[in-house]
């Protein structure tokens, strides 16, 4: 079977593979964790708010929210997630919308979403 690639529209570029693109974002949100950093601008966030929004439409999740209020905002956080039966603590990000709230967000799962959405059977 052929490697799924993954188009990240927001900066042009094509993945050649789902887990390249799962490494990158994995890394980018590991450093916004371990710096304690909240992304408000740049690429990175344009990036991380197109895999988000992008995620929902295609999951028809929390298309509610983001009809009403804008991503002003992405940080790393630390949160559990069960693997293989296990319960681990992992990385991930949080969407910061203009209301305040915000919404827990995994991107490995989003991009393997988005590159089934690419690249359908």
């Amino acid at each position: 079977m052929a490697a799924k690639t993954v188009t990240i529209e927001s900066k042009d570029y094509v993945f050649s593979t789902i887990r390249e693109a799962q490494k990158y974002y994995d890394a980018i949100v590991k450093e916004l964790f371990e710096a304690n950093l909240t992304l408000t601008t740049g690429q990175d966030f344009e990036d991380l708010k197109w895999v988000y929004t992008t995620y929902c439409s295609y999951t028809k999740h929390n298309l509610d929210k983001l009809g009403e209020y804008d991503i002003i905002g992405v940080k790393g956080i630390r949160t559990i997630r069960e693997k293989g039966g296990q319960y681990v603590p992992t990385e991930c990000c949080a969407i910061i919308f203009s209301d305040g709230s915000e919404a827990d967000f995994y991107t490995d799962k989003a991009i393997k979403e988005i590159a089934l959405k690419q690249n359908p059977r």
